[in-house]
């Protein structure tokens, strides 16, 4: 799967969860998730991510965004959608090896 195919699936399932709570934003790889200016809050950003990794799962996609790895890293994978679709294609490639 190409990076631009990970950006385009998780861009449709943040925009899909914003407009489904009344989230207005601008949604784009440079969109914040946590921190200063986020988008959503603590539970909002559990929700998305379990949003992306069904939406890979009904690709036939096997993903994990909340593995040891997600969860313990030094520098949050979900920092923007950027960084969040950067982790999973690491992931992809790291089966693909």
């Amino acid at each position: 799967m190409t990076k631009e195919k990970i950006a385009e699936t998780v861009i449709a399932v943040v925009k899909d969860y914003c407009s489904n709570y009344h989230i207005s934003g601008e949604i784009n790889l440079h969109t914040t998730l946590i921190g200063e200016n986020k988008l959503f809050d603590s539970m909002g950003l559990v929700n998305v991510i379990v949003d992306i990794e069904t939406a890979f799962m009904e690709q036939d996609i096997d993903i994990s965004l909340t593995s040891e790895k997600a969860m313990s890293g030094r520098i949050s994978p979900f920092r923007s959608i950027e960084s969040i679709c950067n982790f999973i294609a690491k992931q992809l490639e790291a089966e693909n090896k």
